[in-house]
């Protein structure tokens, strides 16, 4: 593959409300920048350095954040981290804001520009992450993949959301595991509310 080819990726974001009765409402549909991240990744891929493991350059993980609207017109293919990604003050309750929360969250390290690790804003260096399961993979055809984002009716309650970014799993291998950024997009606010859920499903193409 080609170094053209590796940076030659292009996403597209799709968000809906799913209520309780099942109806469906379309909130957000645009296409999302594929950071820089995501070529240095495959270029480590393809080069036979980094992760001695392929699966640690898969996409496993998701963040949300609530200051997309700062970058709403400014961001681009340097964005290394949401401009503020949940979790770093109120910890894990951001995303599981009730016990029957069914959203799977973990803590490790995020990648920064240069490789290192990156700290939140209070300092730490373990932020939190969905999990994008086996099943909420889809491959659309030879060159395209969905990734579908579940935010459950009892998950990010009360936060007003409004960006979302693709992490790599671990592409340098590293002890602990460090994410990479691979896509973000900032969307217009959504106030989130027990009264639906959040389907966010995000299409890449190779």
């Amino acid at each position: 593959m080609k170094q053209q080819d590796i940076l030659n990726v292009s996403g597209h974001l799709e968000i809906y409300k799913i209520y309780e009765d099942g109806k469906e409402e379309q909130v957000f549909n645009d296409h999302n920048v594929i950071t820089s991240g995501m070529g240095v990744g495959l270029g480590l891929l393809y080069a036979g350095s980094g992760a001695a493991d392929i699966t640690n350059f898969q996409i496993r993980y998701f963040q949300l954040g609530v200051s997309g609207d700062t970058k709403i017109s400014s961001y681009g293919v340097s964005e290394v981290h949401l401009a503020s990604a949940l979790g770093q003050v109120d910890g894990k309750t951001d995303y599981t804001t009730v016990g029957e929360s069914q959203l799977p969250v973990v803590t490790h390290e995020l990648m920064n520009w240069d490789g290192t690790k990156k700290l939140d804003s209070q300092g730490g260096d373990s932020w939190y992450f969905g999990i994008v399961s086996d099943n909420s993979i889809k491959r659309v055809d030879l060159n395209s993949v969905t990734y579908i984002l579940y935010v459950d009716r009892n998950s990010c309650n009360t936060i007003t959301l409004n960006e979302v970014g693709l992490f790599m799993k671990n592409p340098l291998g590293s002890d602990p595991k460090r994410s990479q950024l691979c896509a973000y997009r900032p969307f217009t606010n959504i106030a989130k509310t027990d009264d639906f859920a959040l389907v966010f499903k995000w299409t890449l193409n190779f």
